[in-house]
């Protein structure tokens, strides 16, 4: 052990654990996901009313965006 070596230290040698591998866990898209979807939103324009037209924004593009995706596929 060196200096600035501490005793408590796990070897090198040990394998690392892979941690939790989100990818394979179920979301269950139901109400509950929305309400704090939406919950979060206002809770940020109740903060920070200034981004309102941002969020307008947003939602119309997002709308529009998934509209003409839409024709497009069903083609």
């Amino acid at each position: 052990m060196t200096t600035h070596d501490s005793a408590w230290r796990p070897s090198r040698n040990l394998r690392l654990h892979p941690g939790i591998n989100f990818s394979s866990m179920d979301v269950g898209g139901d109400i509950g996901g929305f309400v704090f979807a939406a919950g979060s939103v206002v809770a940020v324009l109740i903060g920070l009313p200034e981004l309102a037209p941002l969020y307008l924004g947003s939602l119309a593009a997002g709308l529009l965006f998934a509209y003409v995706l839409h024709g497009w596929l069903t083609r």
